[in-house]
């Protein structure tokens, strides 16, 4: 996984909602510097301030850097904003 400081979401066009579960929100997206149509989910910090929720996203987040299957999402970049 790629964890960046330096990304920031002004490198992606971000679309409609294709998606929602109970921390985050599901965008289409499309990176301006590569052109790669990409899938964002967005979590709205505040309703990560539950500890056992914000453990729940870590957990997802190192169970999809491990991930490498054609039919799995693959993770490409977390930026912190």
């Amino acid at each position: 996984m790629i964890f960046s400081q330096k990304s920031s979401l002004d490198e992606y066009i971000i679309g409609k909602q294709i998606g929602q579960g109970a921390y985050a929100v599901v965008r289409c997206g499309l990176n301006k510097v590569t052109n790669r149509k990409v899938a964002l989910k967005i979590y709205k910090k505040y309703k990560l301030m539950d500890p056992n929720r914000r453990k729940s996203v870590k957990r997802e987040i190192k169970l999809l850097e491990k991930m490498n299957n054609f039919h799995i999402i693959k993770l490409y970049e977390v930026i912190d904003t």
